[in-house]
């Protein structure tokens, strides 16, 4: 599809999926017409700067989104576009319990670590896997995650799960290659879970952006020490960086696909892994689903013509649990 957007009078630049909203935003001149060939399957979300280096949506365009990072945005659908059935979970779920804890952080110097806890309405009492999940308020408000989990168990699509939430501090740093968070993960939050609900010996990993690459690298270190089954479900991976160099947007070299395509590295058996193709994510994420199939685990890779968003991730919730929980 092709679409034409003319830049109203107030406007000094152009951002959008394509520019990864606000990071490399075009410039442009009152009046003139910016044209886009799309696919026509499309989810494309734009906004445009004005001089006080505020977004604001379209004023000509009939769709709006709502962002958790640039308020109101401007939305786009191509005429292909189809929403997945469980973007938006059904009216009137059973819901579970949520019990909301505040974990004291020894590793993290003390912290207060927030996390909210699901436990689906209709589970048995029996040991029960554990999701965690990265970016926890957003991941349970915006992304109702638990909300999706509940309809797809109560489908019987799925096996039950707990949920366990984690709010980050800094995630900028703590999702990239803090291990100070990492320890607090694994020598910290699992055993208090372990401690306070019946939990199986089996961990899915799941995070958006750099919360995929949080959970990507605490899935290898728990397979590395032996610690039952992992499984990882990554949205926009930020999978570039390494620690030296850790700018997800810039840096040339990606420790995961490093990490992976070396044979002495032990890896989760399980991967499912979401990209929008107008991401500056789509290469890397592509990398590393060839290099995690060419070692034999079980890689799935989805790509939609959407940028980094959470339109873009709602869509791809139902799956990715679908792969994680399988029956």
């Amino acid at each position: 599809m092709r679409l034409d957007i003319v830049v109203p009078h107030w406007a000094e630049r152009l951002a959008s999926d394509l520019t990864d909203m606000d990071r490399a935003p075009v410039a442009v001149e009152p009046g003139e017409v910016v044209s886009y060939d799309l696919p026509d399957d499309v989810y494309f979300e734009y906004a445009f700067g004005d001089g006080n280096g505020k977004l604001l949506p379209d004023p000509t365009a009939p769709e709006r989104a709502m962002t958790i990072w640039y308020g109101e945005v401007s939305a786009v659908r191509g005429p292909e576009y189809k929403q997945a059935e469980l973007a938006e979970p059904p009216a009137g779920l059973d819901l579970g319990t949520t019990d909301r804890l505040r974990l004291g952080s020894p590793a993290m110097g003390g912290q207060t670590r927030r996390v909210s806890v699901y436990t689906p309405a209709g589970a048995p009492d029996g040991p029960l896997p554990l999701v965690v999940v990265q970016d926890g308020v957003a991941a349970y408000r915006t992304g109702r995650v638990h909300q999706v989990a509940q309809a797809l168990l109560d489908r019987g699509d799925v096996r039950p799960a707990r949920f366990a939430f984690l709010e980050p501090v800094d995630r900028l740093s703590e999702y990239a290659f803090d291990e100070t968070y990492q320890d607090f993960m694994h020598d910290e939050l699992l055993p208090h879970l372990q401690e306070r609900y019946p939990l199986a010996d089996e961990v899915v990993w799941l995070g958006f952006s750099l919360g995929g690459l949080a959970s990507a690298r605490a899935a290898l270190r728990a397979t590395e020490r032996g610690e039952g089954r992992h499984t990882v479900a990554a949205f926009s991976g930020a999978f570039k960086g390494v620690p030296a160099d850790p700018d997800p947007y810039r840096a040339p070299r990606s420790w995961l696909a490093d990490a992976i395509e070396d044979a002495s590295v032990p890896l989760p058996d399980d991967w499912y892994l979401e990209v929008g193709t107008l991401e500056w994510l789509l290469d890397v994420n592509r990398r590393v689903a060839t290099a995690l199939d060419e070692r034999g685990t079980n890689v799935e890779l989805r790509e939609r013509s959407a940028g980094h968003n959470w339109t873009n991730w709602r869509n791809g919730l139902g799956d990715a649990l679908r792969f994680a929980l399988r029956r």
